[in-house]
Formats: structure tokens, sequence, C-alpha cells
């Protein structure tokens, strides 16, 4: 096993009771235990463990926190395969292999999911920008093991409007709709989202319908919103999607059917609310807020707060108390303090904001303002080897958790 441990953050990591632990992707070839120490009120932040291997270029990273086990995507820039590999998690930031897989390149980003009818396993899908590909598994999530089953590959008959972005199909993230019926795979490639239906009994995608986004926006990722409800009324669901190429938020009020599901469009705007996006910045991910008033958005390379400083944005989606309010409300930009934010998590008690400053090569913590629903002041960072795509927070068991076989789908969506 190719670890790499850190005496010193070990021995703080073990002595000190007001400790978080987080894990971090580099393009570098790591990944990362990291400890967030804190002490008569201040903060350091300090590697554990590091593995390599993930694979050259670890990019997503999934923790089952119930099950104390991590999912490291290795993106393989460069090469036509790439490769999942899951490890164990433990208190002291070791990271043993547990199942390694080779799949085909390009992967930037994976989600869980479950079948009703299937009781001895559960799902996940992965997106694979480079090669055009989706991929879903099996996996068994006691033990960490996993087992492909579908690959999906997409064409087109020429390029989007954005040719050099746009050459073939990219797809780019995965979202579970609330119901737990439905797959979402933003294609940035395409200027789609691919829906695909969870068969109920095996847990097979079945793609249906996808909806066209706007041309040349490049839909990059997504989130599911579901407001508090008003007394004797059903939640509403809101879908929530950032576009790369064009720097826009889009939000969709989200209709099911008994076997469908359909969006109408209820907003439209710049990701830098009222202000204009400087040349060369682009969006890249975004989440709720945990006190679920608020869409938080990353924009990179936009140097906004100075030279590689770039911006978080917020924008309100429900009123003070927390019910949906006829669109969304764009707040203010807060400092990332980097460059590139790839990624970023929510977490910890008080919670704290987590970012991966890929150009920066560092993971950064800040304080979370949960008056403000937005990011504070910066309280640690720490320097990785190479470009920094990913961060999530170990919180422990019961938090929300941030091969051989199967079959092979080509698609063509000339016409499409």
């Amino acid at each position: 096993m190719k670890t790499t441990f850190f005496a010193f953050a070990a021995i703080l990591f073990g002595e000190l009771s007001s400790a978080s632990k987080l894990y971090a992707a580099s393009y570098g070839g790591s990944v990362y235990s990291l400890a967030l120490t804190s002490s008569n009120g201040s903060h350091q932040l300090s590697k554990l463990a590091e593995s390599t291997e993930c694979g050259d270029s670890p990019s997503w990273l999934m923790l089952d926190r119930d099950n104390s086990v991590l999912y490291c995507l290795n993106e393989a820039i460069g090469s036509s395969n790439g490769s999942i590999t899951s490890f164990k998690t433990h208190q002291d930031g070791s990271l043993p292999v547990i199942e390694r897989l080779v799949t085909p390149g390009g992967l930037v980003m994976s989600a869980m999911y479950s079948a009703p009818a299937v009781r001895d396993h559960d799902f996940f899908a992965v997106a694979h920008y480079e090669t055009s590909t989706i991929t879903t598994y099996s996996v068994d999530r006691a033990r960490g093991h996993f087992q492909h089953l579908q690959t999906f590959t997409y064409t087109m008959c020429s390029p989007g409007p954005n040719a050099a972005r746009q050459d073939a199909p990219h797809p780019h993230g995965v979202i579970v709709d609330p119901t737990g019926r439905f797959v979402l795979i933003p294609d940035l490639g395409a200027d789609l989202v691919r829906i695909f239906h969870i068969h109920p009994e095996t847990g097979h995608l079945e793609p249906i319908e996808p909806f066209v986004a706007t041309p040349g926006s490049g839909p990059r990722h997504g989130i599911f919103w579901t407001p508090k409800a008003s007394e004797n009324t059903t939640p509403e669901v809101y879908f929530y999607l950032v576009h790369e190429l064009s720097n826009t938020l889009s939000g969709w009020r989200v209709s099911y059917t008994d076997d469908g599901i359909s969006f109408s469009r209820v907003f439209e705007g710049s990701t830098f609310g009222n202000y204009t996006a400087p040349a060369g910045s682009k969006v890249a991910e975004i989440i709720v807020s945990p006190e679920n008033n608020h869409l938080v958005i990353s924009n990179r390379l936009d140097n906004t707060f100075g030279p590689n400083n770039d911006s978080i944005a917020i924008f309100s989606c429900a009123d003070k108390s927390g019910r949906f309010f006829n669109g969304v409300h764009f707040l203010d930009l807060f400092p990332a303090y980097g460059s590139s934010v790839r990624g970023f998590d929510i977490g910890g008690s008080p919670e704290m904001f987590a970012l991966a400053l890929e150009k920066s090569q560092k993971v950064g913590v800040t304080q979370w303002n949960k008056r403000l629903g937005a990011p504070g002041k910066l309280l640690a960072e720490v320097e990785l080897n190479g470009d920094v795509p990913a961060v999530v927070w170990d919180l422990g068991p019961n938090s929300p958790s941030s091969g051989s076989g199967g079959s092979d789908i080509n698609v063509d969506v000339c016409g499409s």
C-alpha cells in the first residue's frame, strides 16, 4: 500500500478533542487525509496521510460515512482508461485500498442511488467527461466492493456552438432526484441534461427524453432543492443547474407523473449576479446551504477579490420561513481565498466551509456564517502536491454522504 503518514499531524489529531477530518484529491496523483485542529481560537490544517493508490489524476471523492468507505475517481487525464478505487477510512487518517477497477477515462463525478426491490446492494453512476461515457456499478456498501453494470457511450454529428469545448458529448455531473426514481447527467458538450429512470427491480438506468439546455451554455453540475412546505401542502421540488460556458444559473420547477419527470424554467441569470462575469471565468460547483435557504456557487478564475482570489456566489432561494418565494435572488460575492475553486463542502460543528483551490494547489477552510448563509474569514489552509479538484468532510457515521460483465449502450444523438 503506497501510503505516507505524517506523524506530527497524526499525534495532533489523536490528542486534541476539537479536531475534524477531511479528504482531498490532487491531480498530482494523491489522495490526502487532512486534520483541522483548533486551539485557543486558532486553527491549523495538517496532513495526516497520503495515498497514491487512486491513480495519476484523482478528480472526485465520494464518501460513504456510514460505512467508512471513500471512493476515488481517477480521471486519468490524457489516457483512454481511468479507474475507481475504494478505500477504508480510519480515525488515524490511513486509507488502505479495498478494491480498484479499470474504467473508461475522463471520470469527473459520481453519485450513489438505490432500487426499492434490491435489498442486498446499492448502485452508483459515473460521468466520464473526456470519453463521452456514463457508467453504472452495483456496490456492496458495507464492504466497499463494486461491480460494473452498464456503459452508455454518446456521439454527436457536429460540434456545438462553442466548438472548442463542445466537440463531443461531455457528461459532467451526476444528480439523483429527491424521489430516488431518476438520475440526471448534465452534458456540457451536448447542451443536454440526460435523464434516466432507475429500474426499481434491477437498479439499471433506463434513458428517457432529456431536456435541452440553452445552446452553447454548457450545463455542468446541478442540485435539487425542496423548500419548506406550508401546512397541509406537499412541498414543491426545484432543480438548479450551473452552466460552465455561459456562467449562468438556471432554475426549474419539477413535475412528476407515474412514469416521468418534467421541468419548467423559473429562473435564469449570471452566476455573478449584478456584476459582469470577468473574461475567462467559469462556474464550477453548486450546493444548497445547510440552512436550506441559499444556493452556494463557486466561480473560477475570475480574480474578483484580487489576483488568484476568486469568488463564491450566494443566491437566496427561500424566504425567512424557508418557503419558496417565486424565484432566486442574488445576494453577493464572497472571497474564496484562492484560485479556481473546483469543489467545496460544508461541515463540522460549528459548520465550516472547505474549498478545493485547484490552481492554488491548496485546501482552505473558512468560517460558515449561518446568519448570512455565506462563507466567512479564512481559518486555515494547507498546500498539497498538484492541482486540487475535490475536498470532502468526514463527519463520521449518520451524516449525509457528499469489473467484469455489464452491458454497453452506444447512443447517437444526431438530430436530437
